[in-house]
């Protein structure tokens, strides 16, 4: 992440909610502009479902729970840019609706009238990743999904809150992706016209 996306993504921290917070978090859990993958080994999500308090300690993960994960996660990123009204993997959404299918939750109400979706698996990994179903009905609820996003840019990705008004962001940032992919298109434009001649 470059200089000005960490700024962006440190004033988004301030404003985010909490629940789309977490979903951001794991969709950045890779940043495919500079190469890095922080879910490389099964130990790597016990420890970061451990950082977010999705699971209580650290548990044995295999390498198909590390797997699942990363489905889960492209899954979401190809909502995420369909939220940013650019062309999503379809076959990462298909996959996204598949794992699903493994990770059954029901619906449980509180001492209030709210309620929530609470794993119905006995599998602490599933029972964990499930955490993330809830997160998504929380943010759909209080209005703030769609403003979860992945930038546009092909080789960025990355998740980030869309704070413009009319929730029309593209980009992580505009002053990194969004002139890269401007300045992209401009050349493109360019080298496209017939050359004048005299």
């Amino acid at each position: 992440m470059g200089v000005q996306t960490d700024l962006a993504f440190q004033k988004e921290d301030d404003v985010i909610p909490p629940a789309l917070r977490l979903v951001r978090d794991f969709v950045n859990t890779v940043e495919y502009q500079v190469d890095d993958e922080r879910l490389n080994e099964p130990s790597d999500l016990s420890e970061w479902l451990v950082e977010r308090q999705l699971l209580r300690s650290a548990v044995t993960v295999t390498v198909e729970d590390l797997d699942f994960a990363k489905t889960l996660r492209e899954g979401l990123r190809g909502v995420l840019e369909l939220h940013a009204g650019h062309d999503a993997d379809a076959s990462a959404i298909r996959r996204l609706n598949e794992a699903l299918e493994e990770l059954p939750v029901r619906v449980s109400f509180g001492e209030t009238e709210t309620f929530g979706l609470v794993p119905a698996s006995a599998d602490p990994i599933r029972e964990a990743l499930g955490g993330m179903l809830d997160a998504v009905r929380q943010s759909s609820e209080d209005g703030t999904w769609a403003r979860l996003k992945a930038c546009a840019r092909d080789s960025c990705r990355w998740a980030y809150y869309d704070h413009s008004r009319n929730r029309s962001s593209r980009w992580c940032t505009m002053a990194g992706c969004g002139n890269a992919v401007k300045m992209k298109k401009a050349y493109a434009a360019r080298k496209a016209r017939p050359h004048a001649t005299t």
